[in-house]
Parts: C-alpha cells; structure tokens; sequence
C-alpha cells in the first residue's frame, strides 16, 4: 500500500498519464491547428515560472517566528523546496514544449501529430497539479 507521502509526491503525473492517455488513445481528440493555443500556452507556462520562482524566493526569506519553526522541520521543509523547484521546472518544461510544436507544425495549416498533443495534454495537467500541489501545501501552512 502507498503512503500518503508517495501519493503526494506522484499523483500529478499518475493523473497526467491517465488523462492524456484517455484524450489520446479513447477519445482520439485532436490538437486544434495553428498558433493560437501554443501561444497561449506559453504565456500560461511563463507566468506559473514566474509566479512559482517569485513564490520560492518568498518562502527562502520569510523571517517570521511561526516560518522559522517550519524551518527547523527539515525534512518537511526540503519536501516544499523540492516541490516547488518541481514545479518551477514543470513549467518551464511546458514552455518549451509549447515552443517546440512550432517546429512540429511549420505551417499554421500543419496538423500537429498525435504524440505532441499527447505530450502536450500530460504537461498541461502535469503543470497545473503540480501548481496545485504547492499552492494547497503553502495555504495550509497559512493558516
């Protein structure tokens, strides 16, 4: 049986895995043509660089007594950092995905293959719950 830990640590990709496999493989859905979405994609997957790397600063410096407690529980502690270097490094992974379907697809005509889309739904998700994972971690320690 899993631990609760390792459940945390993996259940973005799990779930990524399993969604884009379901858009690809059952219900064969394909990647809208054109620019628009991986503009759009990039633009989503810089602001979560830069919202998750302004965030890790912020929780590097933060001085109050209650955080310094937090400090002192190493293990937990690096746990965060590693999360939210993770997903720091997610989304820029996403970025450069993005960046990488306009070599795939020249042409804004250009049907984008199957494996790109696949890849690209498994990133999207993969982004976000690990956004998600960070954001529900520090809330919790907000309050």
């Amino acid at each position: 049986m899993m631990s609760p830990r390792s459940i945390e640590r993996s259940y973005p990709y799990v779930v990524a895995g399993l969604i884009s496999a379901l858009v690809h493989w059952l219900w064969q859905i394909p990647f809208p043509k054109g620019h628009d979405l991986l503009s759009a994609s990039i633009t989503i997957g810089a602001v979560f660089t830069g919202f998750l790397a302004t965030l890790k600063s912020i929780v590097m410096s933060v001085q109050a007594p209650s955080f310094e407690k937090i400090r002192q529980v190493k293990p937990f502690f690096d746990l965060l950092l590693n999360y939210l270097q993770e997903s720091i490094w997610m989304s820029l992974g996403y970025c450069f995905w993005c960046l990488m379907g306009y070599f795939v697809a020249k042409e804004t005509t250009d049907a984008i293959p199957a494996w790109f889309a696949c890849g690209w739904v498994f990133l999207t998700i993969a982004t976000l719950l690990t956004f998600q994972r960070v954001s529900r971690i520090l809330i919790q320690l907000m309050r």
